[in-house]
């Protein structure tokens, strides 16, 4: 389970739209290699979205979520167990635990990945800003990655978002 900040409805608990998540498998001891990636469809009602590995060996391994204008977000220090060909449940929205360094937003009751890291660049900075102040201003629209809030729209709700967390320098937390 994973929960887009600016995505996140919360008069409606869902999300204002579905959306791809890759999620990666790295080693749980540095250098942190990624053993395995896969993308799924996250679900706008039930925060869901159905991972399949399909290379990588039981084992104890951090889950990487990765989306395309939110901060990279890693699971809780120490990695989580994984077994080949099981069903395994992770649900980053119950605690700020559930990431590492506690690099998750408190929304209405859940906890969110981070928006705003429109340059993927693992950080949401003055660049980031730039570009959702443009895209706003040119009145941007359709699935761009400066739609923070997921409506089709790029405009000041998006450049809000990323201005607060510009702001509170929110940055992407590995081990």
């Amino acid at each position: 389970k994973t929960i887009n900040e600016g995505f996140y409805n919360t008069s409606l608990n869902s999300l204002n739209m579905k959306d791809t998540v890759t999620m990666y498998l790295r080693n749980s001891s540095s250098p942190y290699a990624i053993i395995d990636s896969t993308e799924t469809t996250v679900d706008s009602l039930t925060f869901t979205g159905s991972f399949v590995f399909r290379n990588a060996a039981s084992g104890n391994y951090y889950y990487v979520l990765k989306h395309r204008n939110s901060i990279e977000t890693w699971s809780k220090a120490g990695g989580e167990a994984y077994a080949f060909g099981g069903i395994m449940n992770y649900d980053f929205t119950v605690s700020s635990a559930q990431a590492y360094g506690n690099n998750l937003k408190l929304i209405n009751g859940k906890y969110c990945i981070f928006s705003g890291d429109i340059d993927q660049d693992g950080s949401v900075d003055a660049a980031d800003l730039s570009m959702a102040d443009n895209d706003s201003f040119s009145g941007l629209s359709g699935y761009v990655n400066s739609d923070l809030t997921g409506d089709g729209y790029v405009d000041v709700s998006d450049v809000s978002i990323t201005e607060n967390n510009s702001f509170n320098t929110v940055t992407k937390i590995i081990p």
